[in-house]
């Protein structure tokens, strides 16, 4: 081990929770990158409520029962995995470290779990596939439908076990702190936004050092094959939207079913209604998802909407959750209510932040010894066991029943 490898481990072993991690994760970064991965679109009415959610939510444990060993193993999509928590995909992590989405991708395999690969990572798919370990690639429309087919072609050549089409990014969200931080522009340091980054980079000269050492990648390398000059677009033109979408469409749904071979996921799912599409279209799995709060500013919690679609698709499709999960029992709290899996997005980030590739694993392994603790305090022997039961059902979201007059 490096005397680098050997200070990240250092700092990743410090962190206790969620909270240390986005504090660890404050520190070392910029203020346009760490706000660019804690922020939410508007007024951020959804990305507190996704929290909210979650901690309005009771369980009801069993008492006077002793569990030695807690099982959190389960099968998503049939991939046998160890944590049902799931790295989710998230662009731009290349900027918050040089480790990227290959240090969330390592993290991920290390904790026996599966990388939702981003088709705006700052690595191609192909590199990230090197990466030992069950992995997913997460698919954009971008600009042309040419460009996703390239992707779909190339993802399935890398070796990707499944497609995950993100739906709710027909535009993208307004996201304020990043127009006041510079990073609707560029966060590329050259002379022209020298000056006006200059205020957020010098203080935190370790981050610098790195990103200039890294070549300061600001591109979406994915979608350099499909450019007319060969160059890939900047992270900041996912900002653009317009009838070239960079979100699949319902008609797209049908050409990835019928050029994928492999199961199909659809992300961003919030209403039974938009469940029962997809799975018609072929879905092998939805994903209940807001995108963190990041898109669409007054859509429900996902905690909230899930029950619903668990109870609209669940004997058809495999259901998964993100947005808003912090704790081991938030992540217990979705598995009760029907979700096979959840994917965090946020917590590997700030752990990539705090200490790359090792701060990974250490959130990742935070999140399975609070699912271990909780499930002994809760007298449950397996995430299998899970359902609506394990929870009050006066605090559970969703319609109550009458009482009998």
């Amino acid at each position: 081990m490096t005397f680098v490898e050997d200070a990240r481990r250092r700092r990743a072993a410090r962190l206790l929770d969620a909270a240390d991690a986005q504090r660890a994760a404050a520190r070392a970064l910029p203020r346009g990158i760490r706000e660019y991965v804690d922020g939410g679109a508007e007024g951020e009415v959804t990305l507190r409520r996704n929290a909210k959610a979650f901690e309005e939510v009771a369980f009801a444990p069993r008492m006077a029962t002793w569990i030695d060993e807690p099982d959190l193993s389960t099968k998503v999509l049939g991939s046998p995995i160890d944590l049902p928590v799931l790295t989710a995909p998230c662009g731009g992590m290349r900027l918050v470290h040089p480790d990227g989405d290959l240090g969330l991708a390592t993290g991920a395999a290390r904790a026996g779990t599966i990388h939702v690969a981003s088709s705006a990572a700052g690595y191609t798919l192909e590199d990230i596939a090197k990466v030992e370990g069950p992995q997913w690639f997460q698919l954009y429309r971008f600009s042309a439908q040419s460009t996703m087919e390239n992707l779909v072609g190339r993802a399935q050549a890398a070796g990707y076990s499944a497609l995950v089409a993100t739906v709710d990014t027909a535009v993208s969200g307004f996201r304020p702190r990043d127009y006041k931080n510079g990073f609707s522009y560029s966060m590329r340091v050259n002379a022209r936004n020298a000056v006006k980054l200059a205020p957020q980079l010098l203080p935190k000269p370790a981050w610098l050092t790195r990103y200039l050492l890294d070549g300061l990648p600001f591109e979406i390398p994915n979608t350099a094959q499909v450019t007319v000059d060969g160059r890939p677009m900047v992270l900041t033109e996912m900002t653009k939207g317009g009838a070239g979408s960079h979100s699949p469409t319902w008609t797209d749904l049908g050409w990835l079913r019928a050029n994928w071979q492999g199961p199909l996921v659809v992300k961003g799912i919030l209403t039974p209604e938009d469940a029962l599409r997809a799975v018609d279209a072929g879905a092998d799995a939805v994903i209940v998802s807001n995108h963190g709060g990041r898109q669409l500013d007054g859509s429900p919690a996902t905690l909230t909407a899930l029950p619903r679609i668990v109870d609209a698709v669940g004997d058809r499709a495999e259901v998964l959750c993100d947005s808003g999960i912090r704790r081991g029992s938030d992540v217990l709290k979705a598995l009760s209510l029907g979700a096979r899996a959840v994917l965090v997005g946020r917590l590997p980030a700030w752990g990539l932040a705090a200490a790359g590739t090792a701060g990974v694993e250490r959130v990742l392994e935070i999140l399975r010894t609070e699912m271990v603790r909780t499930m002994r305090l809760m007298g449950c022997r397996a995430v299998t066991d899970l359902d609506p039961a394990w929870l009050d059902a006066a605090t559970v979201p969703g319609p109550k029943p009458k009482e009998a007059s």
